[in-house]
């Protein structure tokens, strides 16, 4: 007979080292599972690598079986989200449950809730991994396919438990994946926004400076602050962010995989695809010590992956909904298309895409893109 499940907040080092670990015990052997690197998730909970923390109150909680971990949440107010939205809105994240546990969703939930109403929120939304910028989502669709790199993985029988804890659908966002190999030749509008490029004396595609990158990320981060600042539960990056993800994404970066559009040669518009770093690291546990440094980068580098997101792009405001800002907007995919296709890249996700974001979800599909992974936000008064 098991014991009871109990909710026990995680304030040590050895259970914020359990709470880190839980995933890769639970989803370990799942042939969807691609597990991230524990470096860069050690790194997700640290404020001096995070900066983001340092906009919130967090607690962390573990469920506990006797002395077995089957479960764990974050609860957590975001100042900035509150700032911008004035929604009362406090966040949950990080949830995962063993299924032998069935009681432990539910128990977790509540006490996240019980927190965030002590902190005066009147209302509860996720999940976020901490925020709308980094993994969030529940995936109610498209278990079927391993996730990509900062994409959450999840249980097929978690969004069911959150409707019977009484948490309604909030969004939901789409993962669009195309191939760059059978996708030939482009539909024909393709190859008319690009002779529209083309024949234009102020319009212009161009890949990311390698002399300037840090600059580069920065007036990549600036674009995308200003071309998303209307989007739904959107908050901005700040500069201590962005500064900490141009030291970060250095190595990861490949020039041909980064491009922005120019009108009268002020750049209005960036693409960026990453080489999708799960499949690099599919069978490392995680691990990259002692050698397994060496792996990852004959993988990424000479090796190669098959596979890249598009985690990040954007289109300023003032073109956004002018031919202009389309025609970039569909050559800069095409650069990074034509671009890493010789490289061996031809499965290519583009996420996340909001649902009533109808215009972005046209121009994804020219690129002969379609919707595979479907993921929930979820809200619940409180």
């Amino acid at each position: 007979m098991t014991d009871q499940p109990r909710i026990v907040q995680a304030t040590s080092p050895a259970d914020m080292t359990a709470f880190m670990e839980l995933p890769y015990r639970l989803y370990r052997g799942e042939p969807t599972w691609r597990p991230p690197l524990r470096m860069l998730q050690k790194e997700q909970f640290n404020p001096r690598k995070n900066m983001g923390l340092a906009r919130l109150d967090v607690a962390y909680w573990l469920a506990r079986s006797g002395d077995k971990v089957i479960g764990r949440i974050a609860s957590f107010v975001n100042h900035v989200h509150l700032e911008v939205h004035k929604d009362g809105s406090g966040h949950f994240g990080f949830l995962d449950t063993d299924a032998a546990y069935p009681d432990a969703q539910p128990m977790l939930l509540k006490q996240a809730e019980d927190w965030l109403r002590g902190k005066g929120m009147t209302a509860i939304g996720g999940p976020y991994n901490f925020s709308v910028n980094e993994e969030c989502g529940m995936l109610v669709d498209g278990f079927d396919t391993p996730q990509m790199m900062m994409m959450p993985h999840g249980a097929a029988r978690y969004p069911a438990s959150m409707e019977a804890a009484g948490y309604a659908k909030a969004m939901d966002t789409y993962a669009f994946l195309g191939n760059t190999k059978d996708g030939y030749p482009r539909p024909p509008i393709v190859e008319k926004m690009q002779a529209y490029i083309d024949k234009s004396s102020s319009l212009n595609i161009r890949p990311m400076r390698k002399d300037a990158f840090e600059e580069e990320i920065t007036l990549a981060m600036d674009i995308f602050n200003d071309a998303w600042s209307n989007n739904w539960n959107y908050i901005p990056y700040s500069d201590a962010q962005v500064q900490h993800m141009a030291r970060e994404m250095k190595l990861l970066i490949d020039p041909a995989g980064f491009w922005f559009g120019e009108v009268d040669g002020v750049a209005k518009g960036f693409v960026l695809m990453l080489p999708n770093l799960n499949e690099a690291v599919r069978d490392l546990d995680g691990r990259l010590f002692p050698f397994d440094w060496a792996r990852l980068l004959w993988r990424l580098k000479v090796s190669g992956v098959k596979s890249a997101r598009i985690p990040l792009m954007g289109i300023r405001q003032d073109i956004q909904k002018k031919r202009s800002g389309s025609a970039l907007m569909l050559s800069m995919f095409e650069a990074c298309y034509g671009a890493m296709r010789p490289r061996g890249i031809h499965d290519v996700e583009m996420s996340w895409i909001l649902e009533p974001n109808v215009d972005v979800q046209n121009m994804i599909r020219l690129s002969t893109a379609s919707i595979y992974k479907t993921y929930r936000l979820y809200t619940k008064p409180l």
